[in-house]
């Protein structure tokens, strides 16, 4: 069967980028996300197949207009479609920033190969440095829904990703080329170090944004997926940002659950070696507001706020400051729960102030220790939230807390180890996690 696309796809494929998957998957991606607005920075292969996508994307979005409109009749599929967003016009674009300098790249043909398959109409060329653009440059570009970055070293992906992050849609996506790199790494053998060449290990930036995600209101998911195969040009990073409305809610799964009437699966699955958060736990909610309030320009808006400035343009005209960048800073701090809008009026949101407020145990008043086991236990199992989980204290540090609760520490502490409440090795104690 005659296969245009197939066809123009083999002239611009170079073994040696290592794409012959990324490009396909970045098609599925950029049908199933149905983004308006795409940046791939470095011109390829990709660059065809990111225009496939959207051209699949764009043919199923008319379809599905059509469906909701009475137009065509498709009970399955309308049952599935959300009408409000399918009945908006889809015209998606793909700016691709490329200035050609890499030899050996198909980038030049790209163009070329665009218009051959009909595809150039969503496609604007910027032939540029990508980092002698300047804030108004790219804020001209407008929220980003998918940015494919395939140029440059770790430190460039660096810098592309401090560019543009901030400039992606809540519910945006950010793909990267290579997330594995072979390096030498050093091993034990047990009998000393030694040194094992070639092992494929994550990319520093990788680790870096693995550690990001994981602190709690990082705000976006992390996904790394390997070419097992390959040792270079390896798989995909994806990096997609947080919705609006997916901050945790705060509720226990199993109430979520029985919320939903699945009263049968009241269990959470536990994936990590992390203990659980317990519902309520503040931790969450303070890391999201320190997290927002570490960049100037964000503390200045929500001071803005705080003093009643109510609306994006008026908050720009207090600031001095251009309304786009003005938007991003209260998307997120709307984020954090820092400020709301209603009618398109911005208003503090002073309960998150409540929510991040440590809520520490409090130490029991002086007490007698009972003598009987079973009410000895009772008494003990209400002093182990005094601790940590997983925290390791020295002896005089647990004898301060347990201090507060009764004079005789040294029992306390005896009893406690004993009931395997708390573990001693090497002159710590520790809260067991479970």
């Amino acid at each position: 069967m005659h296969d245009p696309a197939g066809e123009v796809l083999s002239t611009l494929a170079r073994p040696g980028m290592g794409t012959e998957n990324a490009g396909p998957a970045l098609r599925v991606l950029a049908r199933m996300l149905r983004p308006r607005t795409v940046v791939e920075v470095g011109a390829g292969s990709s660059t065809l197949h990111l225009l496939l996508g959207l051209r699949d994307a764009s043919t199923e979005a008319a379809e599905d207009r059509r469906i909701v409109r009475g137009e065509i009749t498709a009970d399955e599929r309308a049952s599935v479609l959300h009408p409000r967003s399918v009945l908006d016009e889809y015209a998606p674009k793909l700016l691709v920033v490329d200035d050609f300098s890499v030899p050996g790249t198909s980038a030049h043909r790209v163009r070329e190969a665009a218009c051959s398959l009909g595809l150039d109409g969503m496609l604007t060329f910027i032939e540029r440095d990508f980092f002698d653009l300047a804030d108004h440059e790219l804020d001209a570009w407008g929220p980003l829904d998918l940015v494919w970055l395939d140029a440059g070293t770790q430190a460039d992906d660096a810098r592309f990703l401090a560019s543009l992050w901030p400039r992606v849609t809540p519910g945006g996506t950010v793909v990267l080329h290579e997330p594995y790199l072979a390096t030498t790494v050093e091993t034990d053998s047990g009998q000393g170090s030694g040194r094992v060449a070639c092992r494929v290990v994550p990319t520093p930036l990788l680790q870096e944004l693995r550690r990001q995600a994981a602190v709690p209101a990082g705000g976006f998911d992390v996904l790394a997926l390997g070419e097992p195969h390959k040792h270079r040009q390896t798989g995909l990073l994806l990096l997609r940002k947080h919705g609006r409305e997916e901050r945790d809610r705060g509720v226990p799964f199993h109430e979520e659950l029985q919320a939903l009437g699945e009263t049968d699966s009241a269990t959470a699955p536990r994936l990590g070696s992390a203990p659980a958060r317990a519902a309520g736990d503040t931790t969450d909610v303070a890391g999201g507001i320190l997290a927002v309030l570490a960049d100037d320009t964000r503390r200045t808006v929500y001071s803005a706020v705080v003093l009643q400035a109510d609306t994006t343009q008026r908050i720009a005209e207090r600031l001095g400051m251009a309304p786009a960048r003005c938007a991003k800073s209260l998307a997120a701090l709307e984020q954090a729960g820092l400020v709301a809008r209603e009618e398109k009026l911005w208003s503090t949101v002073n309960d998150v102030w409540r929510r991040a407020a440590p809520r520490r145990p409090r130490p029991r008043p002086q007490a007698s220790i009972p003598s009987k086991q079973s009410k000895r236990r009772v008494f003990l199992e209400g002093l182990v939230p005094l601790f940590e989980p997983q925290r390791r204290y020295p002896e005089a540090e647990v004898n301060d807390v347990l201090r507060e609760v009764h004079a005789d520490v040294a029992a306390l502490r005896r009893y406690l180890v004993e009931e395997r409440l708390l573990m001693r090795a090497g002159g710590q104690y520790w809260r067991p996690a479970g």
